[in-house]
């Protein structure tokens, strides 16, 4: 008979401990002091001495995909750079990477040194780590399952030779399963998190679960962004606003969280970015260029004090 069942409580998932901490779906939440030796192991032990030397790590996140969270990446990497940061960009996006082409490296290939993966240098200076970048990338599908694309995030961020890098900005995958916890774990020193919505109240219920993942992983929450907010007219250069706006504030608000602003669709950015052209340069009178580089004081106000 309809409606004559019993609200589901919880699904019946078994969490018992099989010391097995690496794949624990319970792993943020565990207070047992064996995770900690995860870190002592192998590949957890080399990610953390290989980035050691890197000042900040910022990872940029969404709660789902097509929000912009790769050209908000992509933009504070050449902000950054722009004011004299070195920087390096791991595109954890395994299955749509985005990073080459929007940074001009599209069709480099990465190469094998003494020292590990050599990542390709746009030229802007940024260091690229992506699937992108691995040959003939364009003419296949990535069909790797939990381990082989754990392996891979191991292999970027553990057997990387980023050499003298200041900010290293990981564009992570969207949503909160397995890829980007892979990346949280394997980082617990990540310096911070910046989230990335769009005002429609869809995304902000999906970008709340980017914040709550950052909370249980320890990581701080640096501040929101909300893209695609407004629209750039090519004729008179003014932003309007024919759709909503508001939504990212909103969010940041209920989750006690600082609100970074709102960055308008300027199409002229969007080809730029397609052409891999550095866009803050070519049009600095931009509303949306404006902000990116307060984006890029905050969070170099947020990291370097």
């Amino acid at each position: 008979m309809a409606g004559s069942g019993r609200s589901i409580e919880a699904l019946n998932v078994n969490y018992g401990c099989r010391l097995e901490c690496e794949a624990c779906e319970k792993y943020f939440d565990c207070e047992s002091p064996e995770k900690e030796n995860i870190y002592e192991r192998g590949r957890m032990r080399r990610v953390r001495q290989n980035l050691a030397p890197i000042k900040y790590k910022v990872a940029v996140m969404s709660g789902k995909g097509g929000v912009g969270k790769s050209s908000v990446t992509a933009a504070l990497a050449m902000g950054l750079a722009q004011r004299g940061a070195k920087v390096g960009v791991v595109d954890q996006d395994f299955d749509g990477p985005c990073i080459p082409r929007m940074l001009g490296v599209l069709g480099d290939t990465m190469q094998a040194g003494d020292k590990g993966i050599i990542p390709v240098v746009s030229k802007q200076g940024i260091k690229v780590v992506s699937t992108g970048l691995l040959p003939e990338e364009n003419d296949t599908v990535i069909t790797w399952l939990h381990a082989l694309r754990r392996n891979a995030t191991e292999e970027f961020l553990g057997h990387t030779d980023y050499g003298d890098v200041d900010y290293l900005l990981i564009d992570m995958p969207p949503g909160t399963s397995s890829d980007c916890v892979n990346v949280l774990q394997c980082l617990p020193d990540l310096s911070g998190a910046v989230v990335v919505t769009v005002p429609t109240q869809v995304s902000q219920g999906v970008a709340k679960k980017a914040i709550l993942l950052c909370r249980k992983a320890g990581v701080p929450v640096l501040g929101v962004v909300e893209n695609m907010s407004g629209y750039v007219c090519l004729h008179c250069g003014r932003e309007v606003q024919p759709l909503l706006s508001g939504g990212g504030e909103a969010l940041a608000a209920e989750m006690g969280v600082p609100f970074w602003g709102r960055i308008p669709i300027d199409a002229r950015l969007g080809e730029s970015m397609d052409r891999g052209q550095p866009f803050l340069e070519l049009f600095p009178d931009s509303p949306a260029v404006q902000t990116v580089m307060r984006l890029v004081a905050n969070l170099q106000a947020a990291m370097e004090g």
